[in-house]
Order: C-alpha cells, then structure tokens, then sequence
C-alpha cells in the first residue's frame, strides 16, 4: 500500500461497521466501495453512504482497493490484484471478533493504517489449513508473529495432554524456552491453566506460586500474557507469552486475540483429519482396523518379507458360540464384546502388529518379522486372557466367561503369498474349532487333514 489506503467490501455487517465508524476521519483512509445493490443498514448514518457496485469486477476496477473486507459468503475470489489484500469478517469469525474489540479511535497510540495492514497481514499469508497433517509448523509461524507484534521475548503454546488437570508446553520460543518444552504444567497451579480455565486472557507477574517460576526463575522474564486458544466455542490450549519489566502494549491485544484464534483453528483442523483418517482406517465397534485397511497391510509386509527374506505369522480367531451369546444378551450387549476383544488384542499386541476386525465374529492379528513360536505365543496367551476376561451379562452383578478358538500360519514356512497365508491361518481356525472350543492350532499338512 502507498500513502493513501482504499478499503472495499463484499457484503457488509457490524464488524465491518465498526471499522468505518474508527476509521471514517483518519487521514489517508478511503472507503471506495461495497459489492451489493443497496445501502447496507449497519452503515453509519453520520456518515456519506457509499457507492454500490453490482458487479464485483466493477467494484475491483473502479474503486481499485487496497484491502478488500468479505463479510458475506463470495465464492473463490478469483480476479482480485495481488497487491490487494483480503480479510474475511463473516460473523463470528477471528477477523470480525477482531474488528468488533478494536479500541476507539480516541485511544492516544491508535496506530490505524498499522493495525488494518498488520489484521491484513495475518489473515491473508497465515493459510491454517495447511495444517491438517501437522499443526506445529503453522502454530511455530503464528508465535513467532505474536513474539514479533508485542516484542515478547519468551513465546509458548500449551495444549491439554494426557494427564488429567495438566497442559503440556508443545511449542516455545526465546527466553527460558529450552527448560519449558515438553513440560507438564497443572491447570490450577500455572499461570496458564488460568487462561485455560477462565477462557479469558490473562497479564501478571511471574511469582514463586505459579508452576512457570520454577523453570523461568533464572530468566528475565517478569510479566506474562496468556490468551485462550479457542476452537468451535471451546478452549482448546493456551498461548503465552512473557517479556522483561513492562506489561504488554493493551494496542496489541486484538492482533494477538486474531493470533490465538488462528492457532486454535489449526489445532482443529489437525485433530479433525486425525479423527477422519481414523475413522477410514477403522472398525467403531472393535476399534481394531478394517477389512479394507487390514488386506492392504498384508499385501506390503508379505512384500517386505519375501524380499528381505524375514518371516510373518497371521492369527485369526473366533469367540466360541458368539450367536448362543447374542440369543442370551442381546445385539446391543454383543458389542460390547466386540469392544473388549478390541481393548484385549491391543493391550496384547506391538505397534507394529496389524490388529484388524475381519467380520462379524473374526478378527486377525498380523505379526510382522516375527516366526512361529513367537506366534504361537501370542496365540496361547490371547486365548488365556479371554477364558478369564469377565465379559459383560444381560444379569445385573453378573458376568460371563467366553473362550476363543485360534489359527496360525506363518510366511514362507507354509504360505507362499498373503493370500496363501491368509487362506492356511483360516484353515487353522478350522482346525481348532473341530477340536472343540478354547483351542489354538498352528498351521500344517495334518491341519489340513484334519479340516478336510
């Protein structure tokens, strides 16, 4: 932008209101236009209205905006300069929450045209979508940009863990931030776990009480900020920040508010893929993987197998008189079952097993590099961890006791491909069911006598 700021709008609602009412006598400023066929009534009645476009081209030409405000729904904006800069406001929305708590104009320190390019800025080049495999890049760009607005010298973002009541420092830079990261810090006891709590931002002094002094104790940093992530409503992290003596400029809060809510999108959209990647990949019953993913899986380590010259074992197994346990208890009672022989394989497997629900009532474990009396193993202890698992029961302060039936076959002892080793490990189920319930079976010539 050069001397003189033209702004624009698509549609036009409170926020953008807002930004007119601050901005209408600011020297350099000019509102060139709206995309719409009349005045909007939120437009300011002191005040001249504004020249309407129909056509957005029009608008794009003839008013020549510098900053271009979306307030409505506008489709991919394609066509508009490279030098014009676009914020979206629509309701609700960071940039709209933004523009609604800029401080008033009569505010000694407003810097305006600063400010507009500064919202323009984050808005425009800070894409959080791209974060929807790995949010820490995006969330590292977005700290060091509230470092950099407000001149903090220690920056870190928190986010809950695995532990009940803590949050754990995911990200930090400068002053002290190596004796944060991968730290745990308590929700009622941390300067931070305020923010998380409260849901509103937070500015103090570091003091002996909370549980950041212990690891900034030897820093210089003195006074803190810390900021709520939000995300669909919710807090979903915290976003602190800390410098030396002096608080923290009240003039920066929005951008850093825009900031926060920025970071707290890109962890959504990070988990949100998370949570659809798993939801591809796996059964909602069992919580073991699908048939779908599972057959991939077998193709690629038979693969690797042949050509490293390792070895893999496949198990299948069935619960025994799962129908007669259905006809007692019922369908809904049948999956929570399903859920529990899910828990069991995965307390009972690596993480580089392959655990997946086959059908119905069959499930099969993929052991990779792994030879047969590793498998056989397995095998025996799985079958013993459901004999004596209390399953659940239609009776109340009741449970019952189910047992499983196991095959094994292994690659190359006796399976040339992955079908082959899935067809010889079916074949061994078969084989130990004929045996009677509560069985494992390894695969062999005999086995196939047997089920023959």
């Amino acid at each position: 932008m050069g001397n003189e700021t033209r702004i624009a709008f698509i549609g036009f609602n409170p926020a953008c209101a807002r930004l007119v009412n601050i901005l209408s006598s600011a020297p350099g400023v000019e509102f060139v236009g709206i995309l719409g066929k009349e005045t909007p009534p939120e437009w300011p009645a002191t005040l001249q209205p504004p020249v309407m476009f129909t056509v957005r081209k029009d608008l794009m030409h003839t008013g020549a905006p510098d900053l271009l405000l979306v307030a409505e729904g506008a489709g991919q904006l394609k066509g508009i300069p490279s030098k014009c800069q676009v914020v979206y406001v629509q309701q609700d929305s960071p940039g709209a929450r933004l523009l609604e708590i800029l401080p008033d104009p009569s505010q000694a320190g407003f810097a305006r045209e600063k400010d507009m390019l500064d919202i323009a800025s984050i808005s425009a080049s800070v894409n959080v979508v791209e974060a929807y495999s790995d949010p820490m890049p995006k969330l590292a760009e977005l700290l060091d940009r509230a470092m950099a607005i407000c001149g903090a010298n220690l920056g870190v973002i928190l986010l809950p863990g695995d532990v009940v009541d803590e949050m754990d420092v995911v990200l930090a830079r400068g002053e002290g931030a190596q004796e944060l990261v991968g730290r745990g810090l308590n929700t009622t006891s941390s300067f931070s776990g305020k923010a998380f709590n409260t849901g509103s931002a937070q500015q103090g002094k570091l003091d002996g009480g909370m549980d950041e002094y212990k690891y900034l104790e030897r820093s210089k940093v003195n006074s803190l900020l810390a900021l709520p992530l939000r995300a669909e409503g919710r807090v979903i992290g915290v976003f602190t920040l800390g410098n030396e003596e002096r608080d923290f400029d009240p003039l920066r809060m929005p951008l850093l508010t825009l900031i926060a809510d920025q970071a707290g999108l890109a962890v959504l959209i990070s988990r949100l893929y998370s949570e659809l990647e798993n939801n591809v990949v796996r059964d909602t019953a069992s919580g073991l993987f699908n048939l779908h993913y599972f057959q991939h899986q077998l193709r690629q380590e038979v693969s690797r197998a042949r050509r490293y010259s390792l070895n893999a074992c496949l198990l299948c197994f069935e619960i025994d008189d799962y129908e007669g346990y259905i006809e007692r208890n019922g369908r809904y009672m049948a999956d929570f079952i399903l859920t529990d022989i899910g828990s069991i394989v995965k307390r009972n497997t690596r993480e580089v097993d392959t655990a997946a629900r086959y059908g119905e009532n069959l499930f099969t474990v993929l052991l990779p590099e792994t030879r047969r009396l590793g498998a056989m193993r397995l095998a025996e202890r799985m079958r013993k961890v459901i004999e004596e698992y209390p399953f659940p029961s239609r009776e109340k302060k009741e449970v019952e006791k189910l047992t499983a039936c196991v095959g094994v076959s292994s690659f190359p002892a006796n399976a040339d491909n992955d079908q082959d080793l899935m067809n010889k490990a079916l074949s061994a189920l078969t084989a130990a069911k004929s045996a009677g319930p509560n069985n494992v079976r390894l695969y062999s010539n005999n086995v196939e006598e047997e089920t023959a």
